[in-house]
């Protein structure tokens, strides 16, 4: 399931992405107002595998995470998200009547461009768009008798990713719960086996959370 990474092609998009992340920092007024809070998220995670393998089907299966959210209002409805987490990614492989489920690790930094929709006091929604940095902590696989194996030096450490989705925030009291869905599509090939498919991670995300607001 592997190829050798085009270098010169990730170098190219983790700067496209580097670039669109500092360019919406630096728009972000000193006095705006923030909020804060942290969330869990199931991730129905999943591989796109280029050519898949003849005998080889591939699905999906649900990844845990966690993490924290920093949302910067700017103008005109906008905002920037920051969700730093912890998530499993990964996808199962089933080739003659053996699945073998991948899971990898990541430290993951969203940063989302944000758009609110000011339709009711009683609740915001809202959409967001951006890039998401993924950086490997440990990748294995699990065999069907649920002993597993270290597949660490299989898989980049780096996972570039674009996620669109939106959300919505009901304020309770000085409390702000949100509930968010996602779609995040895999950038770059994560094989580092020469010789092989491409590997990318891809994933529906599902997030739960409380914020607070900070400041005036």
């Amino acid at each position: 399931m592997t190829v050798i990474l085009n270098k010169a092609g990730i170098m190219r998009t983790k700067g496209i992405l580097l670039a669109m992340a500092l360019m919406a920092f630096m728009i972000v007024p000193l006095t705006a107002q923030l909020t804060v809070g942290g969330f869990i998220d199931f991730n129905i995670t999943g591989i796109n595998v280029n050519p898949g393998g003849d005998d080889e089907d591939y699905s999906s299966y649900l990844g845990l995470g966690f993490g924290g959210i920093v949302t910067y209002p700017l103008k005109n409805g906008l905002a920037l998200q920051a969700e730093p987490m912890f998530l499993q990614k990964g996808g199962k492989v089933t080739e003659f009547d053996e699945t073998l489920t991948l899971k990898i690790l990541y430290f993951e930094i969203p940063i989302f461009l944000r758009y609110n929709f000011v339709v009711s006091e009683s609740y915001l929604p809202y959409v967001i768009l951006g890039p998401s940095f993924g950086f490997r902590t440990s990748a294995k696989v699990v065999f069907p008798d649920g002993s597993s194996s270290d597949a660490s030096d299989e898989f980049s450490v780096i996972d570039l990713g674009l996620g669109l989705g939106g959300g919505v925030e009901v304020p309770l009291g000085n409390l702000i719960v949100f509930g968010e869905t996602r779609y995040v599509f895999g950038l770059n090939d994560i094989n580092m086996e020469s010789g092989e498919s491409t590997v990318k991670n891809r994933g529906l995300q599902l997030l739960f959370g409380v914020k607070v607001p900070i400041g005036d």
